[in-house]
């Protein structure tokens, strides 16, 4: 039995042995493309402009009579990476311009409160400072449909339309269990610390439609920004945005619904719809169109719909 003990325990040391170097190979390998990656960062689309004393990246593209702003999901790293597929269609009849909110891809992590009615406040900042005048059109995916409407209700006139990619509405978040604390995952922060998370931003995270570099900016910016406390900061002020909302009338603005399956939401297609279609059953100019793919899907495997139809309704507000 004594033998038995021993030998699992040299076996037990080896392999605690084997992953301490591990470990460290690892995290001298994360040093190292962190600085490599600073250099690729250098050339990640857009503009750092101060707000309130942090740096937030606004990135522009088209000429047009309107201007389409796009709005990303919660927790989305790389904005403007995300949205690249659907904007780079629509360049050619407007002005695309994607806003990446504090924490979110090349803008600085804020550690604060992140009342909905200050980040729709901080958007309109970074626009009329870049020039971009409204009405906007806003463009709105998943969480960001919170952004888009607590925008309209408070400034209706400079809300020319909503484009919703597949957007949430209030009721969505009925039965979701938020914090009412932000919480900073410590297994997060190890893992980006470590550079374990590297093992889990290989380039097939990423898809297809995305070149080699965009992948590369990618990653870069999943190893840094990554669950980090702004989006958790996000997450405690939705219950109140909601509440805020559902007591003010709806604004009677045109819509354009783009709907998925609601696969990724932990919602069936019927339920995760269903919100969208109870929101806009008294508003006069709405249009919908249904997809089978998922929540995370639609940009990068429907963009080529989705920009053919966004002209045609842009068309249509003229």
């Amino acid at each position: 039995m004594k033998k038995v003990f021993k030998i699992t325990g040299k076996v037990f040391l080896c392999l605690l042995i084997l992953l301490t170097v591990s470990l460290l190979i690892l995290f001298v390998y994360h040093r190292i493309m962190l600085h490599k990656e600073d250099k690729l960062l250098n050339s990640y689309p857009g503009e750092l402009v101060e707000i309130d004393g942090h740096r937030m990246n606004i990135y522009s593209e088209g000429e047009g009579e309107h201007t389409l702003v796009f709005l990303a999901p919660a927790g989305d790293t790389s904005p403007v990476m995300t949205f690249k597929p659907l904007y780079s269609k629509l360049n050619s009849s407007c002005k695309t311009v994607v806003i990446e909110k504090f924490g979110y891809g090349m803008s600085d992590v804020v550690d604060t409160k992140r009342d909905y009615h200050v980040m729709v406040d901080e958007c309109r900042k970074v626009l009329a400072m870049k020039g971009f005048e409204a009405p906007y059109i806003l463009c709105p995916y998943s969480k960001s449909g919170i952004d888009a409407l607590t925008w309209v209700q408070n400034y209706p006139d400079e809300v020319e339309a909503i484009i919703s990619i597949d957007m949430a509405f209030p009721e969505s978040y009925e039965n979701v269990d938020i914090p009412q604390e932000p919480n900073q995952s410590p297994i997060i922060s190890f893992l980006k610390g470590s550079g374990i998370i590297r093992l889990f931003v290989t380039d097939s995270v990423y898809p297809d439609i995305y070149s080699q570099e965009d992948k590369e900016m990618m990653r870069a910016i999943d190893c840094r920004k990554f669950g980090n406390i702004v989006f958790s900061n996000e997450m405690i002020t939705i219950p109140d945005a909601c509440k805020l909302i559902n007591s003010v009338e709806k604004p009677d603005t045109p819509m354009l619904l783009f709907l998925t399956s609601g696969e990724g939401t932990g919602m069936d297609a019927d339920t995760w719809r269903g919100f969208a279609y109870r929101y806009i059953n008294d508003i006069s100019d709405v249009k919908c169109t249904e997809f089978d793919c998922g929540h995370g899907e639609i940009i990068y495997k429907e963009y080529e719909q989705l920009s053919t139809e966004i002209n045609v309704f842009i068309e249509g507000l003229k």
